[in-house]
C-alpha cells in the first residue's frame, strides 16, 4: 500500500509509539499485565497486539501522515537556514518527529480510556476489572508523559494548539455520553463530534509541525486543513468497517444518516430495530462513504498549495489518502 511504501521516505514505520520517552521498566510491567489478560476479549489486549508488539493495526497511519507533511513543509521552506542545518536525512526535523510520538502518545492514551467495559456482574475472576485498572493507570501515564514532553518545546503556539486538541477530545467524548438513543442527533452534530474525537488531533499535529519548521502561513492553513479532513475520513471509514464486521451503533455516523434517510422518506425507525438493520433500509453505508469520500477530496485540494514540492513526496501523501478512500472491508467468506 502507499502507506508501506511510504514509510521508508520518513524512515519510520506506519505504526509506532515513542518508547524512547517511557521507562522501560513501566513498559514492561503493562505487556506482562496485558498478558496475563490474554483470552479474556478485553480492549486493552487488542492495544497490546497493535500498538505496543507490533501487529499492524488498521488506519494506523496517522504519525505517518504527520511525518510525511512534515517533509513537504520542510521542502518549501529553504530559505529558513536554520531549519535546513537541523532536518535529518529524510527532511524532517528532530522536534517534529518528536511532537508527533507525543500525538501518537495522546492518541493512545485515549484509546486506552475508551477501552474501560463494564463489568455487567459477569466477571468472576476479575479480569476485567484488573484490565479496566490498567486501562485507567497507563491511559493518565501516557497522557502525562505526552503533556511533559509537549511542555518541553517551548512553543506557546505548538503547546496552545495540541492541548486544545485534547480539550477538544475529551469534549468529544463527553458529548456522546450525552445522546439518547432514542432521538439522535443530526449528521452535522454528529460531524462535529467526529471532528472533536478523530479530527482535531490529527490536525493540530500537522499544524504544529509547520510551526516547528517556520512554516509560510498558508502552508501551515491548508497542513491544518488536510489533518482535519483526513482524520475525519479516517474515522468514517472505520465506522463503515464496523457494520460489516457486526459492531453498529446508535451513536455512529452510518446509524444517523440512515435515521435521517429514512424520515426524509417518512418512514419511522421501527421499536427494537437493530442498528444493523436501520443502516441497511435507511442506505447510511453509502451515505457514510460519499462523505468520506468528499473528506478525501478536501484533504487532496489542501496539498495543491504545495504545488513546488518534488511530486514523489506530495503523492505519497496523496496515496494514502487514495487508500483510505478506496479501502474496502474485509469480509469472510
Amino acid at each position: 500500500s502507499s502507506g508501506i511504501n511510504a514509510e521508508y521516505g520518513v524512515d519510520s514505520p506506519v505504526t509506532f509509539l515513542g518508547i524512547d520517552y517511557l521507562n522501560n521498566e513501566e513498559i514492561f510491567y503493562l505487556l506482562e499485565n496485558i498478558q496475563k489478560l490474554i483470552g479474556t476479549k478485553h480492549p486493552i489486549v487488542e492495544f497490546g497486539a497493535n500498538t505496543l508488539l507490533g501487529s499492524t493495526g488498521t488506519f494506523r497511519v496517522h504519525g505517518l501522515i504527520a511525518l510525511l507533511a512534515s517533509q513537504i513543509v520542510n521542502l518549501c521552506n529553504t530559505s529558513n537556514k536554520e531549519m535546513v542545518y537541523n532536518r535529518d536525512k529524510t527532511g524532517i526535523l528532530p522536534k517534529q518527529r518528536r511532537l508527533v510520538e507525543v500525538c501518537e502518545m495522546i492518541s493512545t492514551a485515549f484509546f486506552l480510556h475508551d477501552s474501560i467495559v463494564s463489568t455487567d456482574g459477569s466477571d468472576e475472576r476479575g479480569n476485567l476489572q484488573k484490565g479496566n485498572k490498567l486501562s485507567l493507570l497507563f491511559g493518565d501515564y501516557f497522557l502525562a508523559t505526552a503533556c511533559s514532553q509537549l511542555a518541553s518545546f517551548e512553543h506557546p503556539k505548538v503547546v496552545d494548539s495540541i492541548s486544545k486538541a485534547i480539550a477538544s477530545n475529551v469534549e468529544g467524548r463527553f458529548w456522546l455520553d450525552t445522546i439518547d438513543p432514542t432521538s439522535p442527533p443530526s449528521l452535522p452534530d454528529i460531524t462535529r463530534y467526529a471532528t472533536l474525537r478523530h479530527g482535531t488531533l490529527l490536525s493540530s499535529c500537522c499544524l504544529s509541525s509547520g510551526l516547528l519548521s517556520g512554516a509560510h502561513p498558508d502552508h501551515i492553513t491548508a497542513l491544518e486543513s488536510f489533518g482535519s479532513n483526513v482524520g475525519l475520513a479516517i474515522q468514517l471509514k472505520r465506522e463503515v468497517f464496523a457494520v460489516h464486521s457486526g459492531r453498529a451503533e446508535v451513536t455512529s455516523y452510518p446509524y444517523i444518516a440512515a435515521v435521517e434517510n429514512l424520515n426524509r422518506m417518512g418512514r419511522e425507525v421501527k421499536l427494537g430495530a437493530s442498528p444493523d438493520q436501520v443502516i441497511n433500509l435507511g442506505g447510511g453505508i453509502e451515505r457514510t462513504i460519499e462523505s468520506c469520500e468528499q473528506h478525501c477530496n478536501r484533504a487532496l485540494d489542501a496539498l495543491n498549495v504545495f504545488q513546488s514540492v518534488d511530486d514523489v513526496f506530495v503523492a505519497s501523501l496523496g496515496g494514502i489518502v487514495r487508500d483510505i478512500k478506496s479501502a474496502k472491508p474485509i469480509v469472510s467468506v
